[in-house]
């Protein structure tokens, strides 16, 4: 049997044979220990276990750091434990492919001796109740090694695509040992063309020799295209092949990226099958995720995440519900949360009655599964058997999907897979280790949480030859395309030895490769794809690559020192002037830039013809009146036409959230009786009340780092609460609603509002409207006379009580704005001189005339778009005809959805 081998032959391969061969095999190292061990018998171990040997090599430092507790590791193993197992463990696997046995011997450095007395705890793993680290890559290999040359193998002779000297040690160790054993091994060589090209001038120069003719002949063996964006040079590509179906090259595409793939799909060419490797996908987020519902404080960004999903362990209109609740309320079990929740498992339990593929008690199961667990302190532990519950429920319940999908979405599976090893790392925990914190939880997490490969599309018949490695070809091409010819290689530093380290070594006959020998490997591979192409090389370089700026390819340093200025064979897919260079040599797909144009201009009016919709009126609220007022083309859109924007689920901002958190609290206050509070009462009764209110719907500012934002909320509310409350004490106020119902008549139609504060006082009422911020927009309108909000409070109270007292209360200042002083004398008076009542009155009138002015231009079918760019022509239009009616604005609607239809783009 003949195995050729190589370091980057795991995967594909080219050139691959023309037909199949018996007794030929290409393999890399994973194939070839499984070749091996399968002839020796030593079959059987698993390949993804990494995470139980990092565990039981945890462990074994742990055990190491009591009987040394100086050891060179201690400081990194208290600040994370498994990230310090995971490096020393590799260390360890180095050492052991070395060829080192780990007896300490005179003079041994004492990182070596800490690792050797590691070594032997592992070895008497059962001595100290230890969990035996399983056979690693490392440990199988050193144990295959044991059996060349005593064993019987079907191996006649073996060629290697690497030289000697650069492959590894401990496969350096491997064919030396096959050799002895009679069995032959060659190394491939292949002379690169030494042709006067410009692929060959340049082959000659990665081969060490110096051509006398360096210019560039733009013979079209040596291309580069350039392109702003990957996508971009990708659909050019596709489209050029389509073009060009006699070029059939080989194509080289690191990192398995799909933009290629997908660009040739859409060109109808066969695709390539390429594997798309991701951590961002849906299923796999649920396993970073389901760790959030073991603590408190709740994160709710977290929660949103989970219950966002497409795929996820949690009935889709319950989840989306809960969305809903949590952006709007960022908390859980807050006002409404129970009611929303029961509701729809009922609905569900009606829906099951006739419809079978329902199931309402595994929804209610689900919900209760996350939604209803016990949480612990982010300072306190969680136990383990909790975690390992959660973590197989996970397994259990993606394998199901997986199976209920016909087996199409291979992420469950990597997810039932990973959420099986945490329960596994879980479970090789010591006896002892019956809880984990918040951190340690998270690193398991982390330690498990791999990218899931996903194949969108199968490799179809015709496809062009595709390799992911430049080490992957080991035979010549006649045509190669680099695809992304940008830096995308490894870094290396220093090496993890100290000198002593590895002079010592040397000296026990253990040499240890480092990054001098790591980098002469690299610079090995990463001319191969040039020197094996024999008549064409097209190296195709964005400048950005998912949105981020990519660095030229090493090569193309060594073009330019070459060849000096590369313009004669690049060309920009952009640049009609460098497309001579391609033109020469492929059929080209034209490239026509898109002319910018020109967006309209708002126009004043919208005309319909169909009336009769905008004026069947019924109800109204406040907010909808007001837009009918002052821009009628939102009013028509919104509620007539019921255009709205959709809900995009995310956790409201800051100011919102202040807002609708301070409402609440005085919400709350206000049901109390505070007739006869003190100060320190007040503030006793928010220090009692925060928590629970936070938790169930202001969680954000129960998070780490949140702590200064949540205090000085806190004294914000203390103070505005106290003022508020202070002014109703001393002005002689009682309460009598928060959050009241209003509905009346405005000009024979049903109004519906909601008052915040209402107050009474003998026969005197008073309407307080709360709010955040913004005094002094809210003084320029009780000036302007445009408080129309709060007249029409007044006026839906009870329209026959003469004087009803009006204003505003500024909650981040604890300032109370109203046109006198007659209800708080503390208020800020902006217009004291004047009535109140006549004000109201001036008010109503201009808001009846308003709105029967606005339903007279309905009836002709004009509806006004009032924006900073129209104004002044509305205005002319109009004359006169504004100086009974409520000021009109001059500017554009605030917070306006509907600018690109009125044509209003800035």
């Amino acid at each position: 049997m003949q195995i050729t081998f190589g370091l980057q032959l795991d995967e594909e391969v080219y050139p691959l044979p023309a037909q199949t061969n018996g007794g030929q095999a290409i393999m890399g190292q994973q194939a070839l220990l499984r070749f091996f061990e399968t002839h020796f018998g030593l079959s059987g171990y698993p390949n993804n276990n990494d995470h139980l040997r990092i565990e039981s090599y945890r462990q074994a430092l742990v055990e190491q750091l009591k009987q040394n507790p100086a050891a060179f590791y201690q400081a990194s193993l208290t600040a994370d434990q498994l990230a310090t197992s995971a490096k020393l463990l590799e260390a360890r696997d180095e050492l052991l492919l070395s060829g080192w046995d780990f007896q300490s011997k005179t003079g041994i450095p004492e990182r070596l001796q800490s690792l050797a007395n590691v070594e032997h705890i592992l070895q008497n793993a059962s001595d100290f109740q230890l969990t035996p680290m399983p056979f690693g890559f490392a440990d199988r290999f050193e144990q295959m090694l044991r059996f060349v040359g005593k064993r019987e193998l079907p191996l006649d002779k073996v060629l290697i695509a690497e030289p000697h000297k650069l492959l590894p040690t401990h496969l350096q160790r491997l064919f030396e040992r096959l050799q002895a054993a009679g069995i032959q091994v060659e190394y491939l060589s292949y002379a690169a063309p030494m042709s006067d090209s410009d692929l060959g001038i340049f082959q000659q120069l990665l081969s060490g020799q110096n051509p006398s003719d360096r210019q560039l002949k733009n013979d079209g063996s040596l291309l580069i295209l350039k392109a702003k964006r990957e996508t971009e040079a990708a659909n050019y590509l596709a489209r050029m092949l389509r073009l060009n179906p006699n070029f059939r090259p080989l194509c080289l595409i690191p990192e398995k990226n799909r933009a290629l793939d997908n660009a040739l799909i859409q060109e109808g060419l066969p695709s390539l099958g390429i594997l798309s490797a991701s951590l961002a996908r849906p299923s796999l987020q649920i396993l970073k995720l389901a760790t959030t519902f073991f603590w408190n404080p709740i994160d709710p960004y977290k929660i949103l995440e989970f219950v966002s999903l497409q795929v996820k362990p949690l009935e889709d209109r319950l989840a989306s519900l809960i969305a809903s609740q949590i952006a709007r309320l960022p908390g859980m079990k807050g006002e409404g949360w129970y009611a929303l929740v029961y509701r729809q498992l009922e609905e569900l339990q009606e829906r099951e009655q006739n419809d079978k593929t329902v199931d309402a008690g595994k929804a209610r199961f689900q919900y209760e599964f996350w939604f209803e667990r016990k949480r612990y302190d982010l300072s306190q532990q969680v136990p383990v058997a909790e975690v390992h519950e959660v973590f197989q429920y996970l397994s259990d319940w993606a394998y199901e999907q997986f199976d209920e999908h016909g087996g199409q979405n291979s992420s469950l599976l990597v997810l039932s897979e990973q959420a099986q090893r945490i329960c596994d790392l879980l479970e090789a925990l010591p006896i002892n280790r019956s809880q984990l914190s918040y951190l340690e939880l998270e690193r398991i997490v982390r330690t498990i949480y791999e990218p899931s490969p996903v194949l969108f599309r199968h490799r179809e018949v015709g496809h062009y030859p595709c390799v992911h490695s430049p080490a992957s070809i080991i035979g010549p091409t006649q045509s190669l395309i680099w695809w992304n010819f940008t830096s995308n290689e490894r870094d290396y530093f220093f090496s993890r030895w100290y000198r002593p380290e590895i002079d010592w070594l040397l000296q026990n006959g253990i040499f240890i490769q480092g990054p001098k020998e790591d980098n002469a490997r690299l610079l090995w591979q990463r001319i191969r794809p040039v020197l094996h192409t024999q008549k064409q090389l097209l190296l195709i370089m964005p400048e950005f690559i998912n949105g981020k700026e990519v660095f030229a390819h090493p090569l193309h340093d060594e073009l330019e020192a070459a060849f000096g200025d590369l313009s004669a064979i690049c060309s920009q897919i952009s640049d009609e002037n460098t497309a001579a260079v391609f033109a020469a040599h492929f059929n080209l797909p034209g490239y026509k830039p898109l002319s910018h144009v020109q967006l309209g201009t708002p126009k004043p009016f919208l005309h319909i013809q169909k009336t009769s919709a905008l004026q069947q009126i019924e109800q109204e609220t406040f907010t909808s009146l007001d837009a009918l007022f002052y821009y009628p083309y939102q009013w028509a859109l919104r509620y007539k036409i019921k255009l709205r924007k959709s809900s995009i689920l995310s956790v409201v901002g800051d100011t919102t959230l202040m807002g609708n958190l301070s409402h609440r609290f005085l919400e709350m206050i206000f049901k109390q009786n505070v007739s006869r509070w003190s100060r320190e009462a007040l503030n006793r009764w928010i220090d009692e009340h925060t928590y629970d209110l936070l938790v169930r719907e202001g969680a954000v500012l129960l998070m780490y780092g949140r702590e200064p934002e949540k205090i000085n909320f806190i004294n914000r509310i203390k103070f505005a609460a106290w003022s508020l409350i202070s002014m109703i004490q001393d002005n002689g106020w009682t309460v009598e609603a928060t959050e009241m119902d209003l509905q009346g008549n405005f000009q024979q139609i049903s109004v519906k509002a909601k008052a915040d504060l209402v107050l009474r006082r003998g026969d005197e009422w008073a309407v307080v409207d709360l709010k955040w911020r913004g005094a002094t927009r809210r003084q320029n309108m009780i000036r302007n006379e445009e408080d129309i909000q709060l007249v029409m409070y007044a006026h839906l109270i009870d329209a026959e009580i003469p004087n009803i007292h009006t204003a505003y209360f500024i909650l981040e200042s604890g300032l109370m704005i109203a046109r006198n002083n007659l209800a708080f004398k503390e208020a800020l008076a902006v217009s004291p001189d004047l009535s109140q009542d006549e004000v109201n009155q001036r008010i109503w009138k201009q808001m009846r005339a308003t709105f029967d002015w606005r339903m007279a231009q309905l009836k002709e079918g004009r509806i006004e778009v009032r924006t900073a760019q129209t104004v002044d022509e509305i205005e002319e239009t109009y004359g006169a005809q504004l100086m009974d009616l409520l000021e009109m604005r001059r500017e554009d609607a605030p917070f306006d959805d509907y600018r690109t239809l009125v044509n209003l783009i800035s």
